[in-house]
């Protein structure tokens, strides 16, 4: 049962964290001379583009929050009550949806990026 509780926390941690933030950088980005935020040397070319960083970003990261969501609840969630009985199973499945939600939360950078060259030209 411990390893269930494990698994549930751990998949939903990194969607639950990209809805989050997401959110918290559409509504209001941080300040630009703190240590948190999107930093990058284009996003913090000027306090614009550091706000438009954060307003594309914190958008693809509520998208892409969303979707790992329901794809782990969806897929993870059959899969962990399939493999109940074994342990190292259910690591598989974590390992793979960790790795999935992975991808989506560091595809928001480069999408990013480019949004940002297009529209500061630098």
């Amino acid at each position: 049962m411990a390893v269930l509780i494990f698994a549930v926390i751990i998949l939903l941690l990194m969607p639950l964290t990209m809805i989050i933030c997401g959110a918290w950088f559409i509504k209001s980005p941080p300040e630009m001379d703190s240590g948190i935020g999107y930093r990058t040397s284009r996003s913090m070319s000027s306090p614009a583009a550091w706000i438009a960083a954060h307003r594309i970003c914190g958008k693809y990261w509520l998208i892409f929050g969303i979707i790992t969501l329901i794809g782990t609840l969806l897929g993870g969630g059959y899969a962990i009550l399939s493999l109940a009985d074994t342990d190292e199973a259910i690591y598989n499945v974590i390992l793979i949806a960790e790795g999935v939600q992975l991808f989506f939360l560091l595809l928001a950078i480069p999408i990013t990026e480019s949004r940002l060259k297009k529209i500061f030209r630098s």
